[in-house]
């Protein structure tokens, strides 16, 4: 089995969560479909080219942000590696930004579990994103159980940004529980390629 360096590891680890990051855009964003007659109309055709477009970009900001918080998570489990040192989780907190008290524990919880998987991944030897996966948790369930836990930190923490977020709340909380049930069928899926079938989906 061919040896990774830290740095090779920290790659596919990352590599993976951006190939999730997109799957999971969409399926929470719905692409526009265009009227069967858009064609014979230039300007409704023009008006739905521009709703692509923005269909696009917003998928790219899905993305952005969704990777956000995992790289620099990533980033901190690879230092914590590289100096023999732990994660100081409260760095990552200030780096966050600004958002209410009540948030900022349920943030430090849902980071720290990012953070103690990554540190597994880090720790584990393979070749590949799986052999990772499989030599670090051993089997299915003990990565679900992981899985399913920062699920529910990271819900329960965007929960808890809500009432500062413009826009309807309803909304916003049918894209938060959409996203969430949408990440638990990709880990899931993934989960049973990898543990079962020895490859993944992403």
């Amino acid at each position: 089995m061919t040896r990774l360096s830290l740095k090779e590891k920290k790659q596919i680890i990352f590599d993976h969560e951006a190939k999730m990051a997109r799957q999971l855009a969409l399926m929470v964003l719905e692409k526009p479909e265009p009227p069967f007659w858009a064609s014979f109309i230039p300007m409704v055709f023009v008006f739905y080219a521009q709703k692509l477009k923005q269909y696009s970009t917003g998928l790219d900001e899905f993305v952005d942000n969704y990777l956000s918080p995992r790289r620099d998570a990533i980033e901190a489990a690879a230092l914590a590696k590289t100096t023999d040192s732990v994660v100081d989780c409260t760095k990552l907190l200030e780096k966050a930004g600004d958002m209410p008290p009540p948030a900022k524990p349920l943030y430090l919880k849902w980071i720290t579990l990012l953070t103690n998987h990554y540190l597994l991944l880090l720790d584990s030897q393979g070749d590949c994103h799986d052999t990772l996966m499989r030599n670090g948790y051993q089997d299915k369930t003990n990565y679900l159980s992981i899985c399913d836990c920062c699920i529910e930190a990271e819900r329960a923490f965007n929960l808890e940004l809500l009432p500062g977020i413009d826009g309807e709340a309803q909304d916003i909380l049918h894209v938060i529980n959409k996203m969430n049930i949408s990440i638990e069928k990709l880990q899931h899926y993934n989960a049973e390629l990898i543990f079962s079938t020895g490859r993944s989906v992403a």
